[in-house]
């Protein structure tokens, strides 16, 4: 799956990784950089970030700046075209378009979630939960719903990524949907914590509150790219943040403070059980 083509949006990371690692080889600061190009400050560091495209005319600057030339500067100048292509439409929100090939580009992700997140809901349950969104179209409804369980059926697939999902006691106790879409819900949760590559771990209620059960995340892990991406939702617009030292450091807390896999499994199964 991660020999696939990896989309402009990942391209434009790895092209900035590459030209970050070619600035620092020739010795030229971030500061001096900006200043040699004509560029505004911090310009530069979009770029690097992968926050910020260039152009071609752009690019070859850079590469004039640092000298480099021959297949080198030919990789990286083909980079570019790559990340300059328009990005396959997805059925997400606006917001969330950047998302879905970051998460399919991804080789590990981790998160902590009030509620069940997208990537591991069934399609009825993902229905119930988007119709009640005060910005998602009744059209693009039954779109979404379907593109939710797509992205998790991507986890029975040769490939596919580890996945660490730390959940509050409160996703299972929150009827989304009729009582048998939740309960099949639950169901899912099972099944997918049963696969080698997806870990579902709970924070029980009595454990009190947690940074990221007040503000859920995502980490991803791009290795191609060799970052990682925190993306944090909105009702109306997402954050897509790459000091994650702090997501990094509530993940861990909530994964060190949950249940077990076993028993997390075990709750589950419990009120899968109740009537």
């Amino acid at each position: 799956m991660h020999d696939e083509d990896p989309g402009p949006i990942v391209q434009r990371l790895i092209l900035g990784e590459r030209l970050r690692a070619l600035r620092e080889a020739s010795g030229i600061s971030l500061e001096d950089a900006n200043a040699a190009l004509g560029w505004y400050r911090g310009k530069l560091s979009k770029v690097e970030m992968g926050t910020l495209g260039t152009s071609e005319k752009e690019l070859d600057t850079l590469l004039r700046t640092y000298t480099i030339r021959g297949p080198k500067a030919e990789q990286v100048r083909q980079l570019g075209r790559d990340a300059r292509r328009r990005a396959a439409p997805e059925r997400v929100s606006d917001w969330a378009k950047q998302y879905i090939p970051l998460e399919r580009a991804a080789t590990e992700i981790r998160m902590v979630y009030s509620e069940i997140p997208g990537m591991l809901q069934t399609k009825e349950y993902a229905r119930a939960q988007l119709s009640r969104s005060p910005v998602v179209t009744a059209a693009d409804l039954d779109g979404m719903a379907t593109a939710r369980e797509e992205r998790g059926n991507r986890l029975y697939s040769a490939g596919a990524p580890q996945v660490f999902a730390v959940l509050g006691e409160e996703a299972l106790l929150r009827r989304v949907g009729t009582h048998e879409e939740m309960k099949a819900q639950l169901q899912r949760l099972v099944e997918m914590a049963e696969l080698p590559t997806v870990s579902v771990r709970v924070i029980p209620l009595d454990n009190g509150p947690y940074a990221g059960l007040s503000c859920p995340f995502t980490l991803l892990w791009i290795e191609k790219a060799r970052t990682t991406i925190a993306y944090v939702e909105t009702i109306t617009g997402a954050d897509y943040i790459k000091s994650v030292g702090a997501y990094t450091l509530a993940f861990d807390q909530a994964e060190n403070d949950s249940l077990s896999p076993d028993d997390s499994r075990k709750l589950i199964e419990n009120y899968l059980g109740k009537d």
